[in-house]
């Protein structure tokens, strides 16, 4: 199942609204289109040979930023024509789940992955006893912790409101006592055994194994998102790889760097940043820019590839800045050339120049600003100082992006490009910041 909101109707821009409109920093590209930009990274190579070569179940996490291109890539490999052969494939994004994110559990994923399949097994006439044993499943969940008599015969007798009432008990869990935990337990046991009977079905009647990638779970800057990842990957990651079929999860890009990190390895396949400049370099307030390198023609081509003649609409380097202030994702990436390309059209100017860049630099940065205080002063200049490796306490920069991660022979981060020089000037008890770099 591919994803329905992919991107397939935009034409090469010719003036800078369609400049604006093209790029629409939550387009999702539809990688069979021509303006799809294709990352060759080692370890998503290395995934899509996984899946297409083992013999048996794969459980994969899919570790990066926000806006790297993960989904655009799962919805290629969903796509692929060696995925589909061996493959009944089920793409899931945790944002159609209808419940809060924060809230979200181990057994209310798996749910969502069992009414999905049941739902698609309608087209090729799996039996709706599937379907039923799940809303059973459901109702004797919602039903053990409710303690209202009124709520409790409306679970059973009103069509669906198990499910609400499921959902809505998804906000106190973190209220529950270990008793009450203990009680569910055996209960997602069982819901495991529903999924491995309906695998069991789709590969009876398609004569393929199930592959499910469940998209966007890395999404959200909070600490309630962070407990989130916690409660998913790390107290309940035995759970999650229960299902006896094929999953791609997707995982926060700090997540493989925590202590207490329990995805092996061999399950996870990273995805970093784009590379725009050398690591030696990262000490520059401006570092240079590799224009020879794959990095830089990568973001490069994904601006040029969607307007007509990129050379009428940027002023001389400004493209260059603006691929400096997107960091090397593709969705600031897509912000920057976006918000510049609106300040043009303000001041009624023909083209996107220099002064536009620098406004929305400064835009970007004041984003940030507010959040940069205390410890964070301190965490984010030990990410400028630092050659490689990560810093403690970083996680949630990486998160929100204040810091990225890039990685050639080694892996490495690095401050944003638009919070160089205010990390650098900001003092630390009462003694001057550093002398302006390079």
């Amino acid at each position: 199942m591919i994803k329905s909101r992919l991107t397939t109707d935009i034409t090469p821009a010719k003036n800078l609204d369609e400049i604006w409109k093209n790029f629409d920093p939550m387009l999702t590209m539809d990688p069979r289109t021509e303006f799809y930009i294709q990352r060759t990274d080692p370890e998503i190579r290395k995934l899509f040979f996984d899946l297409k070569k083992s013999q048996g179940i794969i459980h994969a996490f899919l570790c990066g930023h926000r806006g790297s291109g993960k989904t655009t890539e799962l919805n290629r490999l969903c796509q692929d024509e060696d995925i589909q052969n061996k493959y009944h494939t089920l793409y899931l994004s945790i944002q159609d789940f209808g419940s809060e994110t924060v809230h979200l559990t181990h057994d209310a994923v798996l749910l969502e992955m069992g009414l999905a399949l049941t739902k698609q097994g309608k087209e090729i006439g799996l039996p709706a006893l599937y379907e039923k044993e799940l809303e059973d499943w459901g109702k004797e969940v919602v039903k053990t912790f409710l303690k209202d008599k009124n709520a409790s015969a409306e679970v059973s007798t009103k069509v669906g409101a198990w499910f609400t009432y499921f959902k809505a008990q998804l906000g106190i869990r973190q209220e529950w006592k270990r008793e009450e935990k203990q009680i569910l337990e055996p209960r997602v046991q069982d819901l495991v055994g529903i999924l491995n009977r309906l695998a069991r079905e789709f590969k009876n009647r398609g004569g393929k194994e199930l592959l499910v990638v469940v998209d966007d779970l890395e999404k959200g800057d909070s600490d309630a998102h962070r407990e989130m990842h916690k409660r998913l990957f790390l107290e309940n990651y035995d759970t999650m790889v229960q299902p006896r079929f094929s999953i791609v999860y997707t995982l926060p890009v700090y997540f493989r760097a925590l202590e207490s990190n329990r995805v092996p390895n061999d399950q996870l396949y990273a995805f970093s940043a784009v590379r725009l400049y050398e690591q030696k370099n990262k000490h520059h307030i401006k570092p240079p820019l590799c224009t020879g390198s794959k990095g830089y023609k990568l973001m490069r081509g994904f601006v040029e590839k969607r307007i007509a003649k990129p050379g009428d609409f940027f002023a001389p380097g400004v493209l260059d800045e603006l691929l400096r202030i997107g960091g090397g994702l593709f969705r600031e990436t897509a912000r920057a050339v976006r918000e510049a390309a609106y300040l043009a059209l303000q001041e009624g100017d023909k083209k996107i120049g220099m002064a536009h860049a620098e406004y929305v630099f400064h835009q970007v940065k004041k984003e940030y600003q507010p959040v940069i205080r205390g410890d964070a002063v301190s965490i984010l200049k030990q990410v400028s100082a630092s050659v490689q490796g990560w810093v403690p306490g970083v996680e949630p920069f990486l998160q929100s992006r204040a810091v990225v991660e890039y990685e050639n022979h080694n892996l490495w981060i690095d401050v944003r490009y638009v919070l160089k020089s205010y990390i650098q000037e900001i003092k630390i008890d009462g003694s001057p910041g550093p002398a302006p770099g390079v």
